[in-house]
């Protein structure tokens, strides 16, 4: 017995740009996600190179000058 309709794919143009447009979306937002996880990864390092650097029992960190983005 065939199911066609179930396993059919779409070869139309509109479907082509739609799942390009869904894949390009999906790497977009991987990419974001994955920049916001190293961004948080260096502050932790800088924290911790500080710390070790005396900068923690002194109360005085330096502040960053450049404006985080969000």
């Amino acid at each position: 017995m065939r199911l066609p309709l179930l396993f059919r794919r779409e070869n139309s143009s509109a479907a082509r740009r739609e799942r390009q447009a869904q894949l390009e979306r999906a790497v977009t937002q991987g990419l974001r996600r994955l920049s916001h996880v190293l961004e948080r990864a260096a502050d932790l390092i800088e924290k911790q190179r500080l710390a070790r650097s005396g900068y923690e029992t002194k109360q005085a960190y330096l502040q960053r000058l450049d404006k985080p983005k969000g």
